[in-house]
């Protein structure tokens, strides 16, 4: 009994060290500049996969996005911002993406849904510091 304790209390700290979960105070849906959605959510953040809860389905459904790359890129104002290349795991209900882009700042995530060359929406969160 003791060792299956161990075991548990084990994988559950290793989880916990390669994965981190953001809550979000304002998470808004910005598209041509203007506000389009402004819900509370979480984002779970892993080096495999990334789940922004209240997505889908009119904030009743989870996006699961699967991690492909992952680089450390310097921005002039925000420093060095950890950048998730990624892929729709449950692409059925999300409009067809070339390219999904989620930026970690030290105080803001940004997932960008690039639909074309000119055409991209951007969803800005607010995490708690």
């Amino acid at each position: 009994m003791k060792k299956t304790f161990l075991l548990l209390l084990f994988l559950l700290v290793g989880i916990g060290a390669f994965s981190q979960t953001y809550k979000s105070r304002s998470a808004t849906i910005r598209r041509g500049g203007f506000e389009i959605d402004r819900t509370e959510r979480s984002i779970i953040i892993s080096e495999r996969e990334i789940v922004i809860t209240n997505y889908l389905n009119g904030n009743t459904q989870p996006l699961h996005l699967d991690v492909y790359l992952t680089e450390d890129k310097d921005d002039r104002f925000d420093g060095v911002c950890r950048y998730y290349y990624c892929t729709a795991g449950n692409d059925g209900k999300l409009s067809p993406c070339k390219k999904i882009v989620v930026i970690r700042k030290p105080y803001s995530i940004t997932l960008e849904l690039y639909l074309s060359d000119d055409n991209k929406y951007v969803h800005d969160l607010e995490i708690n510091g």
